[in-house]
């Protein structure tokens, strides 16, 4: 793109890297359970510091159970050795690698505005910052997402919807960085690849101040998003089988996938209000275009 791009205001505190634990945090579904039925002698529980962990195999491939001891961000050591289970697991196996880290019982970069964010969602989006394919899921609020995934602190399907439409993945495969192995696909960053992107209309507008033409729209798009999600998961099944997850369904591209994601652009499409079938460089032209105008209004 020949112009310089701008992060719009109204896309800020929507999306975040994941959870960086930066030392020996995990723990298996076993050891969970153990820490989660044992007592304290403060009388609170280990689920305060011990919950599942999700991460791009769990959302690409098949789920892992992998759970992780989280103590909250900013807890002094007075009170987390206070959980006695899991945090003498963590002085046995994380400190010794983290002897210069002073809040070694804590994850190296917890997120905490990301944190904030989910606290208030039923759900949340997610994607992996590197992959061969750009795919948008949803994930239940319990697991803390790993720092290799990229979250959206929203859980309404029109924001889904556009998210996963031709548009922003255009978008995002022409501004995000090719990995070193072009096979492994492109890097998507919330800076570059989501705050640069103008949405239909900016999405913290209240739905009182949209059109109707525009709720319309939003609606279709919902549900147009709804139907993708529904289609995928029941081809997915219970995700036991690990030759049916998302990234070998979008290796093979089977026609009803193309024909829900068609739905979708079409239903974005017309939200923008331009023609479904643009190339990839009109679309990209009339997205840039947006970005310079959004981002010069007062």
């Amino acid at each position: 793109m020949s112009a310089s791009l701008h992060c719009l205001p109204e896309n800020g505190n929507l999306a975040f890297l994941g959870d960086e634990k930066r030392g020996a945090f995990e723990i298996t579904e076993a050891q969970a359970r153990r820490f989660l039925a044992a007592p304290n002698v403060h009388g609170k529980l280990n689920s305060d510091v011990v919950r599942p962990w999700t991460g791009v195999a769990d959302l690409l491939r098949t789920p892992q159970h992998q759970w992780v001891i989280d103590f909250p961000p900013g807890m002094d050591e007075r009170e987390a050795v206070l959980y006695a289970l899991p945090f003498a697991h963590l002085r046995r196996h994380a400190q010794p690698a983290q002897r210069r880290r002073r809040n070694w019982w804590l994850h190296g970069s917890p997120q905490v505005e990301m944190r904030i964010a989910l606290a208030k969602r039923d759900r949340y989006i997610a994607t992996p910052v590197a992959a061969r394919h750009r795919i948008f899921a949803w994930l239940p609020p319990e697991p803390l997402p790993d720092h290799r995934l990229v979250v959206f602190a929203r859980d309404d399907d029109w924001f889904f919807g556009v998210l996963h439409s031709r548009f922003h993945q255009v978008w995002a495969l022409r501004v995000g960085a090719q990995l070193r192995e072009k096979a492994s696909g492109l890097r998507y960053t919330p800076t570059t690849c989501f705050e640069t992107f103008p949405f239909p209309w900016p999405p913290a507008t209240p739905l009182g101040k949209l059109t109707r033409t525009q709720e319309d729209q939003r609606t279709t798009i919902a549900q147009a998003a709804r139907a993708l999600d529904a289609q995928r998961n029941e081809w997915l099944g219970d995700r036991t089988d690990k030759k049916r997850t998302l990234t070998a369904l979008y290796n093979a591209r089977l026609a009803w996938l193309v024909n829900a994601h068609a739905a979708l652009d079409e239903t974005v499409a017309t939200a923008y209000c331009w023609p479904a079938n643009l190339s990839d460089d009109e679309m990209l032209a009339r997205l840039l275009a947006l970005n310079q105008e959004r981002s010069s209004r007062p």
